[in-house]
C-alpha cells in the first residue's frame, strides 16, 4: 500500500505538487479563520436555577424553595451532579450534565420541570435559570465613571440597568451583563406604625391596595365619526404623587390616602454588595473612587472570543462617543483581548523562532541548501495541514495546543527520507551504474518508507491515552493531542509523498553528499561508546534500572512536585479576604478600603478594584464576609 502510494506520487509529480499547493492554500485560509483561545474552556455543561426571596432566613429558603426544586430536578437525563446553596434571601441550585449532552436541550428540560415546582403561594417567587455562559466567559469587565455632577450613583445605576445592559446584549454572542455595586432606585412607602394602628389598618392591606391601584385596564373601542377610538383606563404609578394619592379606604365619608399614614419618596434599594476602585497614577498619587458600578460582559458558552471582543470594543467606543450622557464613560477594568493577543504573539513568536532554528540546524548537518529546504518545508505544511483539520472539527487553537508542537518530531521523517535520497544519488554518481536519478530516488524512498510511516504512527499512537481522558482533564488536553496528531499526520504525508517529488524536482542534475566533520566526530564517539556498552552490558543495565527507579521516585515521591494546570500569568492578581459570616456591610467596607489602599500603594500596581458582598441578580452566593480584590499590574518591562 505504501509502496503503491510512493510510486503513484513519483509517476504523477504534477498532480502531487498541485494537491500540495491546494492543501497549502486551504491551510492558510483555515489558519486565518481558526478560532484562538487564550486557554481551553474546561467548564462542564451546567444549568443554574436562581430564586430570590428577600428577608427570608437560609433555613426557610432551604425548606420551602431549594428542596422542592431539587426534588423536581432529580433524575434528569445526562445529569451527573446536583448541588445547591441556600443563604439569606437566596436559593442557588446548579445541575451539572455530562459531555454527551447539549446545553440548549438541558436548559429546555430544566425550564419544563420548573413549571411543576410547588412553591409557597402569594410570595411572588419566580425561579429563573441562569444564562448560558462558561466560567471562562467573563471576557470584558468595566466600571462606569461620571464627571458630570448631574449623575449620582443612583442615576449611574439606572444607566447601567436600562442602557448598557441592552446595548451590550445587542453584541452577537454576548448572553448577559453581570452588574455589581451602585444603588438601585426604588419607590419607598415609609409607613408610620402609630397612624397605621390608629386607622385600623395592617401592612398587608396597604400592600394589597397599592398593588390593586398600580394597574392599567383595557376596554374596547368606540366609533367617533369616521374614526375608531380605543378605550383604556390608566392606573400605573408614574410619580411619587400618584402613590401618595392612592386611596386605602373611606372612613366616615372621608378618603384615607397613603400620604395620610406614610411618607413616599424615591430612595436606594437595600444593598447586597459594594464596589470601589483605587487608581495608582504615574506621579505616585492614589486616587480613590469609594463607590463605583462594575459590569462584566459574559460570552455565550462555545462562542469565539476574538470577534466578540472586537464587537465589544466598537460598542464601547459607540457608547462613550455618542450614546452615554456627557461626562459618563465606560472605563475598561479587565479586557480578555490583552491576554489573547499576548498569547497569540507568544505562540507565533515561538513558532517562527522554532522554524528558523530547525532550518539552520538542518543546513548545518545536511550541508546542502536544497535538502535543508525540502525538510524545512515540512514545518509550515504540517502546521497548515493541522489547521485544516482543526477548523473542520471545530477545535479552537490555544496556548497549550500550539505550544505543544515539537518541530524536531515533525521533521524527523522528512530528515530520514531526504538524507537517504541524497545518499543514494551520491552513490550513483560515484559508481559506474546505469541508474537514473529518478530510479535512485524511487529506491531510496522504498527503502525507508515503512520505517518513516511506522515511526510517525507510533508517535501518534503514544497520544491515544490522552483521548481517553475524561471531563476536565480531557477538555484541557484533548485539543493539544488532536493538534499534535494532525500535525504529525501532515508530516507523514509530506515525508512519504511530497518530499520524494520535491527531491526529484530539485535534484534533477544530481546532488553530492558532503562529509560533515561534526557528524564524523559524533559517529566515532557513538561507535566507541556503543562498543563499550555492549562489552559491559550488565553495568549499562544496572545504570538504566537505577535511572528508571530514580525517575519513578522523583515523579511520584513528591520531591519535585507537580501541577495539573500549566502556569498562566495574566499580568494581574486576584486576591480574596474572608471575614466572619456575620460581618456587616459597613464593617466590610472599612476593611476593603484599608486593603485597597495597601494594594494600590505598591509601585507595580496600576489600579485596584475591590468588592464585598454579592450582586443583586443572585449569580453569586457570597455574603458581606466575602471580599475580593482585582490588582492590575504594570507590564513586566516597566
Amino acid at each position: 500500500m505504501i509502496r503503491a502510494l510512493v510510486d503513484f506520487a513519483l509517476n504523477n509529480k504534477f498532480v502531487v505538487l498541485a494537491v500540495a499547493a491546494l492543501l497549502t492554500g486551504w491551510g492558510v485560509i483555515s489558519f486565518h479563520n481558526l478560532p484562538v483561545e487564550a486557554y481551553p474552556d474546561i467548564a462542564d455543561n451546567y444549568v443554574t436555577v436562581i430564586t430570590q426571596w428577600p428577608g427570608r432566613s437560609a433555613e426557610e429558603v432551604e425548606q420551602q424553595v431549594t428542596i422542592p426544586i431539587e426534588m423536581q430536578m432529580a433524575g434528569m437525563p445526562h445529569m451527573t451532579y446536583l448541588r445547591s446553596e441556600s443563604i439569606f434571601g437566596l436559593s442557588f441550585v446548579i445541575m451539572i450534565f455530562d459531555d454527551s449532552s447539549v446545553n440548549d436541550w438541558n436548559r429546555q428540560k430544566v425550564l419544563e420541570r420548573l413549571t411543576q415546582v410547588d412553591l409557597p403561594n402569594g410570595q411572588n417567587l419566580q425561579p429563573q435559570i441562569g444564562t448560558d455562559w462558561s466560567t471562562t466567559g467573563q471576557i470584558y469587565w468595566y466600571t462606569l465613571r461620571s464627571t458630570n455632577p448631574r449623575y449620582d450613583l443612583m442615576e449611574l445605576r439606572s444607566i447601567e440597568d436600562w442602557v448598557l445592559l441592552k446595548q451590550f446584549k445587542s453584541v452577537p454572542n454576548v448572553v448577559d451583563v453581570s452588574d455589581f455595586g451602585g444603588t438601585v432606585r426604588e419607590y419607598q412607602v415609609r409607613v408610620d406604625p402609630n397612624k397605621l394602628v390608629s386607622y385600623g389598618l395592617s401592612i398587608g392591606q396597604v400592600e394589597q391596595q397599592l398593588a390593586n391601584n398600580n394597574i392599567n385596564a383595557g376596554g374596547s373601542f368606540v366609533e367617533v365619526g369616521m374614526q375608531q377610538m380605543n378605550v383604556r383606563a390608566l392606573g400605573l404609578f408614574s410619580s411619587v404623587h400618584d402613590i401618595e394619592q392612592t386611596v386605602l379606604k373611606t372612613q366616615t365619608g372621608t378618603a384615607l390616602r397613603v400620604k395620610d399614614i406614610a411618607e413616599v419618596a424615591q430612595g436606594p434599594k437595600i444593598r447586597l454588595g459594594h464596589m470601589a476602585r483605587a487608581n495608582h497614577m504615574e506621579d505616585g498619587r492614589i486616587i480613590d473612587e469609594p463607590d463605583v458600578i462594575q459590569g462584566g460582559v459574559l460570552l455565550r458558552k462555545g462562542a469565539e472570543e476574538e470577534p466578540t471582543l472586537n464587537a465589544i470594543h466598537k460598542k464601547v467606543d459607540e457608547l462613550n462617543n455618542g450614546i452615554l450622557p456627557p461626562g459618563v464613560k465606560v472605563v475598561p477594568m479587565l479586557d480578555r483581548s490583552d491576554l489573547l493577543h499576548f498569547t497569540l504573539h507568544t505562540v507565533m513568536h515561538n513558532l517562527v523562532e522554532g522554524m528558523i532554528l530547525v532550518t539552520v540546524v538542518l543546513f548545518l548537518f545536511l550541508l546542502n541548501a536544497r535538502a535543508a529546504l525540502i525538510v524545512a518545508l515540512t514545518i509550515p505544511f504540517s502546521l497548515l495541514f493541522a489547521s485544516i483539520w482543526l477548523n473542520l472539527c471545530a477545535i479552537p487553537a490555544n496556548l497549550l495546543s500550539l505550544g505543544a508542537l515539537d518541530f524536531g518530531m515533525v521533521v524527523d521523517g522528512a530528515v530520514v527520507m531526504v538524507e537517504n535520497i541524497v545518499r543514494h544519488i551520491s552513490r550513483r554518481n560515484g559508481s559506474s551504474g546505469s541508474k537514473t536519478t529518478m530510479e535512485s530516488i524511487r529506491d531510496a524512498s522504498h527503502e525507508v518508507q515503512r520505517p518513516v510511516f511506522y515511526a510517525i504512527a507510533i508517535i501518534i499512537t503514544a497520544y491515544l491515552p490522552i483521548f481517553t481522558l475524561q471531563p476536565v482533564e480531557g477538555r484541557l488536553f484533548r485539543p493539544m493531542a488532536w493538534t499534535v496528531a494532525f500535525a504529525l499526520l501532515g508530516a507523514m504525508t509530506f515525508s512519504i509523498l511530497i518530499a520524494p517529488v520535491l527531491a526529484s524536482t530539485l535534484f534533477r542534475k544530481g546532488v553530492q553528499e558532503r562529509r560533515n566533520p561534526v557528524m564524523d566526530y559524533l559517529t566515532g564517539r557513538y561507535r566507541r561508546l556503543l562498543r563499550w556498552a555492549v562489552e559491559h552490558r550488565w553495568v549499562v543495565a544496572c545504570v538504566g534500572a537505577a535511572a528508571l527507579a530514580g525517575t519513578i521516585y522523583l515523579g511520584f515521591g513528591g520531591v519535585i512536585g507537580a501541577e495539573f494546570l500549566p502556569h498562566l500569568d495574566e499580568g494581574a492578581i486576584w486576591a480574596r479576604g474572608t471575614l466572619a459570616n456575620s460581618t456587616s456591610l459597613t464593617e466590610a467596607e472599612k476593611f476593603t478600603t484599608n486593603c485597597r489602599y495597601v494594594f494600590a500603594s505598591f509601585p507595580e500596581v496600576t489600579k485596584v478594584v475591590s468588592q464585598v458582598g454579592r450582586p443583586d441578580d443572585g449569580t453569586d452566593t457570597g455574603g458581606f464576609g466575602n471580599t475580593e480584590y482585582f490588582v492590575d499590574l504594570k507590564p513586566k518591562e516597566q
